[in-house]
């Protein structure tokens, strides 16, 4: 298998791995958007209408011990959370699965950086489902 589709697979396998978590969680509704690279839209999202809450995630999946998130990959996000502002918590979040450490690293992205958002595997999540 080329490294470009091991690639892409990883990734199709964290985003289903992230939904199959964050469903399990009462009252979240998720969806996974199988679209990779479409403008606009992330990775996957969740709606808790119970916490009056909308999650946008930029989802990434690395055997390496750091990734970096494009700064376009975290405006798409807070463009996609703009059309709810019904909802009082919108949250931006690049969630990160380190393959060979066999975990997650979530970082909640409060507002518009200048610069790439980078993730290493030695950080705690800031951010909890």
């Amino acid at each position: 298998m080329s490294s470009v589709r091991q690639r892409r697979r990883r990734g199709f396998d964290a985003e289903r791995r992230l939904v199959h978590m964050l469903s399990r969680v009462g009252g979240n509704h998720v969806f996974r958007i199988p679209v990779s690279g479409v403008g606009g839209l992330p990775d996957v999202f969740l709606v808790n209408n119970r916490d009056d809450r909308v999650v946008a995630f930029e989802v990434k999946s690395t055997v390496r011990g750091k990734v970096k998130v494009k700064r376009y990959q975290v405006e798409k996000l807070y463009r996609f959370l703009s059309a709810f502002k019904k909802y009082s918590r919108r949250e931006a979040v690049v969630a990160v699965w380190f393959v060979n450490a066999g975990k997650w690293v979530f970082r909640r992205v409060d507002q518009l950086l200048a610069d790439d958002v980078v993730v290493t595997v030695d950080e705690e999540s800031d951010w909890e489902p």
